[in-house]
């Protein structure tokens, strides 16, 4: 049984409807690592409604967060005078609509097209409906044993007059540099501290604030367990960080049993995204955003990436690699047609918005090297390999793939996997040796009698071993010959792409040498 139907079985039997929740703060362009969480959320709630267990599927931006890094591709000149301020009050790049708005709505529109579709709920629109004022005020009401809970359960200490609300100043906008003194019940006082942080200034002004109906908002630790209140959160997971011992989810979940009175969601915490072995960043550019992987992968590919390993299972995905994209269409490809129980479950959760589908289609690397021969027919070499006519399901993925084999070539395919048929006899082909000179010539008399590329290829390294050519030294002498390089596409394929004149007279040039 694949993980999230234990989970499934396991929660259905209370009988309860269940309430799936995950959220992001958009402190930028959003990074692909963050599509683990929304993907395994979405898995569960799935297999929820497959098991006929009433079940909601959320996501919250949380747009009340204040800019506390500016990054690095945004203009500093522009931004530096809102490092503070609550990311839906800051302007975003475009100028239309607000900082969290464009980078939210970038990101919910990369994980919609994967399948993913929970109801998007606003930070700031649940503090101004006051759906949060309750909360906020128990809060309140309950420093002191706040205070005491983060010591207990993370070792971190407050101030003696520390309080759990972060006001947005009424002067200067900020809400990072606020710092809250005293609640009489009706007002938070508080004062906008200029060196309170180091990646903002306050203005130095002091007041006093209802905090009620989005005036500010609670401390993070605070903020998720009373989320969880009063929405009704049954089942929230988070990254390794949050759920280390002592951490944020300790944290969070001894104040909702304290203070809130709940018990804390069921919870599944997931191991990092990482590119190369390292956790990637969404405020400082590093890493690759959800956007541009979504843009070089298809969405089933990509959710295949997610779904593929259980949570605890770190993804580590370096695109820039030679061979991971290749691979991934081929783990991708095993699991489509595989007959095996978790491997073709995994296939059924990578599906966007149909039933898995069955189609035939090139491996894709194949289809990098053909769709660099100009002359190539990609749908007469398919129907070669399948040995028979491709459906119109056939052509469609066909298409797909060839769409996203030209994208690997622009963007991150190495150069040496990279070819073009040199316009006149390339320098390298100097190193030939006799035996592959003699493989050249015997080459051109096969040409005459060529029948396909499959019974081709054969021919030629059967011709190599004729001459005492091992496997290697044979398609070598082709790939110099013609590329300039020691390795290249299929030869036969190749080969047989060409004009036959061109091929005899530059076979001939190079025995020549």
């Amino acid at each position: 049984m694949f993980w999230v139907e234990t989970i499934a079985k396991e929660l259905s039997k209370s009988g309860k409807s269940q309430l799936v929740n995950d959220q992001k703060t958009p402190s930028g362009r959003v990074h692909v690592g963050a599509l683990r969480g929304v993907i395994i959320h979405d898995l569960v709630y799935k297999a929820l409604v497959e098991s006929r267990v009433k079940a909601k599927y959320t996501y919250i931006i949380d747009d009340m967060d204040p800019m506390d890094s500016l990054p690095v591709y945004l203009p500093s000149e522009k931004y530096e005078k809102y490092m503070g301020a609550p990311l839906k009050n800051i302007p975003s790049p475009t100028g239309e609509g607000s900082y969290a708005e464009y980078y939210a709505n970038e990101f919910i529109s990369v994980f919609n097209k994967l399948g993913a579709k929970p109801e998007i709920l606003w930070d700031s629109q649940l503090y101004k409906e006051g759906k949060l004022d309750e909360t906020i005020k128990e809060a309140l009401d309950n420093a002191e044993r706040i205070q005491g809970i983060y010591e207990k359960v993370s070792g971190s200490k407050r101030p003696k007059d520390y309080l759990p609300f972060h006001p947005i100043c009424e002067r200067c906008g900020k809400i990072g540099t606020t710092a809250s003194a005293r609640w009489d019940g009706k007002f938070v006082y508080y004062e906008c501290q200029e060196n309170r942080v180091e990646w903002a200034i306050g203005c130095g002004n002091q007041g006093k604030i209802s905090p009620f109906g989005g005036t500010g908002k609670l401390p993070w630790r605070v903020e998720w367990p009373a989320k969880w209140k009063v929405l009704g959160v049954t089942i929230e997971g988070e990254g390794k960080d949050h759920a280390s011992k002592g951490g944020t989810r300790d944290t969070a979940n001894a104040i909702a049993r304290e203070i809130f009175k709940i018990e804390p969601p069921y919870d599944i915490s997931y191991e990092h995204f990482l590119v190369s072995g390292k956790k990637m960043s969404s405020s400082k550019g590093i890493g690759v955003s959800a956007k541009e992987v979504a843009e070089i992968l298809p969405p089933e590919v990509l959710r295949f990436l997610m779904v593929r390993p259980r949570p605890m299972q770190h993804i580590d995905f370096n695109p820039e690699l030679e061979h991971t994209i290749p691979k991934l269409f081929d783990d991708f490809d095993i699991a489509r047609t595989s007959k095996e129980a978790d491997l073709k479950r995994i296939y059924e959760l990578s599906q966007v918005d149909e039933k898995p589908r069955e189609y035939f289609v090139l491996r894709f690397r194949d289809l990098v090297n053909l769709s660099q021969i100009p002359s190539a027919d990609l749908k007469t070499e398919s129907e070669s390999v399948k040995g028979d006519k491709l459906t119109l399901v056939d052509e469609k993925a066909l298409e797909e793939r060839i769409k996203y084999a030209k994208i690997y070539l622009e963007t991150f395919a190495p150069e040496d996997i990279k070819f073009t048929v040199k316009e006149s006899l390339p320098k390298e082909a100097k190193s030939l040796t006799e035996n592959q000179k003699k493989l050249l010539l015997k080459i051109v008399d096969l040409l005459e009698k060529a029948k396909g590329p499959e019974t081709f290829q054969n021919e030629i390294y059967q011709v190599g071993k004729e001459v005492g050519l091992p496997s290697a030294e044979t398609f070598k002498a082709i790939y110099l010959t013609l590329l300039g390089k020691e390795s290249g596409p299929k030869a036969a394929w190749l080969i047989l792409s060409l004009d036959k004149d061109f091929m005899k007279k530059r076979f001939e040039e190079a025995s020549r040498l």
